[in-house]
């Protein structure tokens, strides 16, 4: 027996006697209660009650009041949000059947009893949103931000082996996917299927994902949903507070760490600050049966913030930066077309190496730097005017293998400046009636560093882009809410290229878009809601769509541009529905989803290409029309006392309506199935949570015939395990977790990897995680 397998083995004899020992737990607690106007003591209708560690919520009604049933004994984080009053979030403990009023204010005061305030990162009304909160990130520590989010329905991954990954939602990635970090957009060569994005997971405790479109709030690149990472509420109570985190990653035998620390000035009312900083490295990692070799990465990044919150409104500066080295996988660099055919034949990589942590070429360098400067005014008694300028730079270098003992100089050195400037008024409009107006610009330059001694995969371009939007929220009774929405965005785009004869060339291109949302919250009872969405989208063609003309490395492909493509336009609609029947014992959460883009962009396969760099396939940017459509859920039943069987599920469908056949590089079906066993104490531990999960990811059968490389990956099943419990020492806390992949260290490829050509995915893994929070950091 191997030595994972007694680890395993001596894990769940461990869990057994815990069970054994412990009481059954019934779920049949219900927390009720009001949400009130601190400042009048007046009810506040249509306000939202969320606990987001079970993912259930309710609004409250005319009267005020809410009800949540259902709930097991233990510690819930509860967050209140109303628009037009500062959102709060109060932990309660749930020992018994409780009732609890909860005070919002618009004028922001000393909340105490308040543990943090936050702001609510947008509305949504009618748009399916999840979200991963602390607890839920520290299961996916030592991965990426992608496979982080991988564990929500309607998620995946597409990845360039096993150190580039980006998140895939509903089917669409890549620039149809906007991030938020910090409140700006995230502009970091987003375009490249390799260029994971350049964010540091730690710097926020909690991510949401918006599925759909939402481009009248966000404009361009959200026709597919947005990822937002959360800004944290500086401290506003006197002395230290923060974490230390550290994990230890089996498959790659590396590791990271992480502090945050955190105070209020006592000098000065409402001032507050907080620094932050993280590590990652990893070796090579490793397949069943062989090493991926030059698969090494290392990573770190920091961030300050300062900042002051009083009752007229509150300002703040923030700074970030995030540094990442990885290999890329050496198999996938080809000397010529025949060795290329065969390494696709034989299904091993061609290149197999000893373990490392040595990064070699092909390797690529990133560094990117945020500022942001936010000031909030409130006006009158509900309204409020918000204005944020971002300044990003992004500084990229790709190395290739390269003859003549010049691996060292950059095949790719590219140089991104971008700003962001947003205006938000938000008004009500008598007493129920309230929204948005914003305003928004960007300017980018984009530069490439002379002296890499190569032809430019992309030209250098400035691109400069302007829109307005309005967004209203109007009640229609007790337990319906109505979002509509517009928006007007226009985008110039100033290329400065040499054509293949030499010529200096200034295209310009212009695009003048717009979008229109509506959406419906229909509150059924306190437990079930359902959420409709119909809206438009677009996105304009990035530079790299347009303009692409060589060996983009760090995918290992050639990339053709068409500088004749035009926006890509959306016509979505979705319906959720949230619910939690039998007295909260069942959860459900099911998304379904349809759309059609007119002008859709994709890189189809057209061939191979001999250069003197090697052997590499050859993609093309296209322009067709597509119909997407599909449908995810998340089940989550609560069996007899601490046992609970979970399920989550994503099917996606596209079809490409000008050639009539299935559309290319779709994700195939998928569901997860786990036993959960929970225990909110358990001597003088608690919380304690273990989890055996069960995947399959289907073979996808649905697919263009003789365009891809090689046939669909087969199906593969993948079984997994994650435990946490955690320890209150005094004001402190300790937090142990231990989360297993690919426990069978089972040999599978991923249709969405662009790596499958050369090499299987990785292997068995493990990741031990270590969290110590102290003052009032938790």
């Amino acid at each position: 027996m191997s030595p994972l397998f007694k680890f395993l083995f001596a894990l769940l004899y461990v869990f057994a006697a815990a069970t054994v020992a412990g009481q059954p737990v019934v779920c049949d607690l219900t927390l009720s209660g009001r949400v009130i106007d601190d400042h009048d003591r007046q009810v506040l209708s249509f306000a939202e009650v969320w606990l987001p560690e079970v993912q259930r919520g309710a609004i409250t009604g005319v009267d005020g009041r809410f009800m949540l049933e259902g709930l097991c004994a233990g510690t819930y984080l509860v967050r209140v949000t109303h628009l037009g009053c500062e959102p709060v979030e109060r932990r309660v403990v749930l020992q018994r059947s409780l009732e609890v009023d909860f005070r919002l204010e618009h004028h922001v005061e000393e909340l105490r009893e308040l543990e943090v305030v936050r702001e609510r990162p947008d509305e949504n009304v009618g748009a399916a949103k999840q979200e991963l909160g602390k607890d839920d990130m520290e299961r996916g520590a030592g991965r990426d931000m992608a496979t982080m989010l991988a564990v929500i329905p309607g998620v995946t991954v597409l990845s360039s082996g096993p150190t580039i990954a980006k998140p895939m939602i509903q089917g669409l990635t890549g620039n149809r996917i906007l991030t938020l970090n910090q409140g700006v957009r995230q502009e970091d060569q987003q375009w490249g299927t390799e260029h994971a994005p350049n964010v540091d997971p730690f710097s926020s405790d909690r991510i949401t994902v918006v599925k759909g479109a939402a481009s009248v709030q966000y404009g361009a690149d959200a026709i597919g949903g947005v990822v937002i990472t959360e800004p944290v509420q500086l401290p506003r109570e006197h002395g230290l507070s923060g974490e230390i985190r550290a994990l230890g990653i089996m498959n790659g035998r590396g590791g990271g760490a992480s502090g945050m620390l955190q105070g209020a000035v006592p000098s000065v009312p409402g001032l507050g600050w907080r620094v932050q900083g993280s590590s990652r490295a990893i070796g090579d990692a490793t397949a069943p049966g062989y090493v991926l070799s030059n698969t090494g990465m290392r990573e770190a990044g920091g961030s300050a913030a300062v900042g002051i919150r009083r009752y007229w409104g509150k300002a703040q500066l923030y700074y970030s930066y995030f540094g990442r080295e990885l290999g890329i996988l050496r198999a996938s660099h080809i000397g010529n077309l025949t060795d290329l055919q065969t390494a696709i034949a034989t299904g091993e990589p061609w290149y197999q190496a000893p373990f490392t942590y040595a990064i070699e070429a092909p390797r690529q360098v990133v560094q990117h730097h945020l500022f942001k400067a936010e000031f909030e005014h409130r006006i009158a008694e509900r309204n409020q005017l918000t204005a944020t300028y971002g300044y990003q730079a992004d500084d990229r270098q790709e190395y290739d293998i390269r003859r003549g003992g010049r691996s060292d100089r950059q095949a790719l050195d590219l140089f991104l400046t971008t700003h962001t400037a947003d205006v938000v008024f938000k008004h009500w409009l008598g007493t129920k009636v309230h929204g948005k107006l914003g305003a928004n610009g960007v300017l980018q330059d984009n530069f490439n560093v002379p002296g890499t001694g190569i032809r430019p995969l992309l030209p250098d371009y400035t691109r400069t882009t302007g829109g307005f939007f309005i967004l209203e929220h109007v009640p229609l009774g007790e337990r319906y809410e109505l979002e509509v929405g517009a928006r007007l965005e226009g985008t110039r785009i100033e290329v400065r290229r040499f054509d293949r004869e030499g010529n200096f060339d200034t295209p310009v291109h212009s695009f003048m878009n717009q979008a229109v949302g509506v959406g419906l919250n229909w509150s059924l009872s306190d437990s079930t809601r359902l959420r409709f969405n119909l809206s438009t989208a677009f996105r304009p063609p990035h530079v790299s769509e347009l303009y692409s003309e060589g060996l983009h490395h760090g995918s290992a492909a050639i990339e053709i541009g068409d500088p004749g493509l035009n926006s890509e336009n959306a016509y979505r609609a979705s319906v959720d529905l949230q619910a939690a029947p039998f007295k909260g014992r069942l959860r459900m959460d099911l998304t379904a989803h349809a759309g059609f883009f007119d002008g859709y962009i994709y890189l189809l396969p057209t061939g191979y290409q001999l250069t003197i760099r090697g052997a590499f396939p050859v993609f093309n940017y296209i322009a067709t029309d597509a119909w997407l459509h599909g449908l995810d859920g998340l089940l989550l039943f609560q069996v007899k006392g601490p046992w609970a069987l979970r399920s989550r599920f994503s099917v996606v469908r596209g079809w490409d309506v000008g050639t009539d056949q299935w559309l290319f590089q779709m994700p195939s079906d998928r569901i997860e199935n786990s036993v959960v066993f929970q225990k909110p104490e358990l001597g003088t531990w608690r919380n304690m949570e273990f989890t055996v999960s069960s995947a399959f990811v289907f073979q996808q059968v649905r697919y263009p015939p003789d365009v891809d490389f090689m046939p669909p990956p087969d199906t593969y099943h993948l079984l997994g395990m994650g435990i946490s419990i955690e320890r209150l020492m005094g004001k402190d806390r300790l937090r142990l977790g231990l989360v297993g992949g690919n426990l069978l260290n089972a040999a599978y490829r991923d249709i969405l990897d662009r790596f499958r050509y050369y090499a299987d995915s990785r292997g068995a893994d493990l990741t031990l995680s270590v969290r110590y929070t102290f003052g009032s950091a938790h």
